[in-house]
């Protein structure tokens, strides 16, 4: 992967970065954030490359290099985790880019770093006092500050970072976006969404943290829709700490009546549920169903603290599980819950996690699990199964005993519950024989099970008659297996 340039008028593309003997990185990760940025100037072009020649090892780093010039300078070349996100200031002064420290750790804190152009000087913007990453970053028109969507606490806010001081939140619980600043008004734009609202252009008063509302084209459509009510709530999870969690109640919600409960188990794991509009796994398609939510942020969360996201490893499935037991146990005690109509279910992590929880004591009458990792041994044909390991893989002393601790296959002696199991022909991030070993084994069993396979889907269902199927599919399970 290279960065070419062309004109706006059109003419033969040119290649900045081929002379420098180095490419972008091809990882997902990486892609996922921008990977180069011009100088105000124009004159240089900072860009991330993998530093680690060996092909099992990845070290993203930033390099500089003059427009035309072949000679990269490397920026950030004493760390041995990942940098990237490289943003020059509008002033040209300074290169902010974002570090990580732990090597192998994708979920690792993502620190705001800042070099000074003028010699060279790299510092930490805000240190380890803020225990958040800095993500979505753009730069303010006077290069005193950034703006960033946070991760923070279940929810994605505008935070302001100024380079000298500490970070000053300027939104609620709504979760942000895809931010941009006029350069010389200065006006501040983004994208807002909740469990209610889908993705909406909203103006942003940085100041204030007054939100105003600018796109209104789904307005028609959603005040045609009945839509519940949703709230954060805090339990004790395992080992007693405290878990943050989203509830959401079907329209026309009544205490005095009871309800069947869906816990929803998200991916990752090194993510978060936020407030957001999920278009799969949708908590409002499920609340129309008759349904209460639940959607906790258990242990292995980002938005918590660095600490709270790296506690489940390489131990992945010991807290998590305990934590959304104690979800059940929670949603038990209240009147509103039939504690006889629960089932559970999730995607990538959250379908490893069913498969888990399917092996183990649980409170759920059915189950769905999506592209779940079951087999720990095979998922080494992973996209990403090239990769060395942070804790070694299976054939390592160390972990020996934790794969054989933590693979759900080594709990299907105990499987009975009904489970719909989904998976992908295209999934290369769990392999689609995943999918067809925990179905067999459940057959095997005898275990009411049902596999719905997608050959033209990857890790996602994304086209919408698939969507559609698929819901219509997990409604029938639960109507079968968990009816009233």
């Amino acid at each position: 992967l290279h960065v070419l340039a062309v004109g706006v008028e059109g003419g033969e593309p040119v290649n900045l970065t081929a002379g420098t003997g180095l490419e972008l990185p091809r990882s997902e990760v990486q892609l996922n954030s921008p990977l180069f940025d011009i100088s105000p100037d124009g004159k240089e072009l900072a860009f991330v490359a993998d530093t680690d020649p060996a092909i099992n090892v990845t070290n993203a780093d930033v390099y500089t290099v003059s427009i035309g010039g072949k000679d990269a300078v490397n920026r950030s070349a004493g760390n041995a985790a990942d940098d990237g996100v490289p943003m020059y200031s509008p002033d040209g002064r300074w290169l902010a880019y974002a570090q990580q420290r732990t090597p192998g750790f994708y979920g690792d804190l993502r620190r705001l770093m800042l070099m000074d152009r003028r010699g060279g000087a790299t510092r930490e913007v805000v240190g380890d006092a803020w225990d958040r990453s800095a993500d979505g970053l753009v730069w303010a028109p006077d290069s005193k500050r950034l703006y960033g969507t946070i991760d923070d606490a279940g929810s994605v806010r505008v935070y302001e970072i100024p380079l000298e001081g500490k970070p000053r939140l300027i939104t609620g619980d709504e979760t942000f976006s895809s931010l941009a600043i006029a350069s010389q008004a200065g006006t501040m734009v983004g994208l807002r969404q909740t469990f209610l609202e889908p993705p909406t252009v909203v103006r942003i008063d940085p100041k204030a943290g007054q939100v105003t509302k600018l796109s209104t084209i789904n307005d028609a459509l959603l005040a045609g829709t009945a839509l519940g009510t949703y709230e954060s709530v805090t339990y004790a999870g395992a080992n007693g700490k405290p878990i943050q969690m989203w509830v959401n109640y079907p329209p026309g919600f009544d205490k005095s009546k009871k309800y069947p409960l869906f816990i929803l188990i998200h991916g990752g794991p090194h993510n978060a549920i936020p407030n957001g509009m999920q278009f799969r796994w949708n908590a409002q398609v499920f609340g129309s169903w008759g349904y209460v939510t639940g959607w906790p942020n258990f242990h292995g969360s980002s938005g918590f603290g660095n600490a709270f996201t790296d506690s489940i490893n390489p131990q992945q499935d010991a807290l998590p599980y305990k934590d959304v037991i104690a979800a059940a146990e929670w949603f038990a005690q209240q009147p509103w819950i039939d504690s006889n109509r629960m089932v559970a279910g999730g995607g990538s992590y959250g379908g490893y996690l069913t498969s888990v929880i399917l092996g183990r004591p649980h409170p759920f009458k059915a189950l769905v699990a999506h592209a779940a990792v079951y087999n720990l041994y095979t998922q080494v044909a992973a996209d990403f199964g090239i990769e060395i390991p942070r804790f070694g893989s299976f054939w390592t002393p160390e972990q020996q005993a934790v794969f054989k601790q933590i693979s759900p296959h080594y709990g299907a002696a105990n499987f009975n519950t009904p489970t719909l199991v989904v998976h992908g022909q295209r999934d290369l991030r769990v392999p689609v024989n995943h999918g067809i070993e925990l179905y067999h084994a459940l057959q095997q069993k005898g275990v009411p099970s049902r596999l719905l396979y997608f050959p033209d889907e990857n890790h996602w269902v994304l086209k919408p008659a698939n969507s559609l199927t698929w819901y219509r599919e997990v409604k029938a399970w639960f109507d079968k297996y968990n009816a009233p």
